[in-house]
């Protein structure tokens, strides 16, 4: 057959490996939403308006708890519209680090 030195053996089984743990990967991405979240996490990267937001909107941005999510909406209600990011800080459950991470994703016009 081949005449192939034990080296150049290694070298195909290793690339027979590393395809064979790709087209792995590939499928258990089509057959599993979660792993292909993992490897193809959705970037969105347009800020949201925090007025105009839904609340199942708010849930889905996957950076608050449903909880603070219906809190974020009940103080809007309550207060009316945010006139800045600022008030963030005044809703139970948003603290200093919780609101550095949602001043990159929200914005008040």
């Amino acid at each position: 057959m081949l005449n192939l030195t034990p080296e150049e053996k290694k070298v195909i089984l290793f690339f027979l490996i590393i395809a064979f743990c790709g087209i792995t990967l590939n499928n258990l991405a089509k057959l599993n939403c979660r792993v292909e979240k993992l490897f193809c996490p959705p970037a969105n990267l347009s800020r949201i308006d925090l007025n105009r937001i839904s609340l199942e909107e708010l849930i889905n941005t996957r950076c608050l708890s449903v909880k603070t999510a219906q809190r974020i909406i009940a103080y809007r209600q309550e207060h009316g519209n945010f006139s800045s990011l600022e008030e963030l800080r005044e809703v139970k459950g948003i603290g200093e680090q919780r609101y550095e991470i949602l001043k990159g994703i929200f914005f008040v016009e």
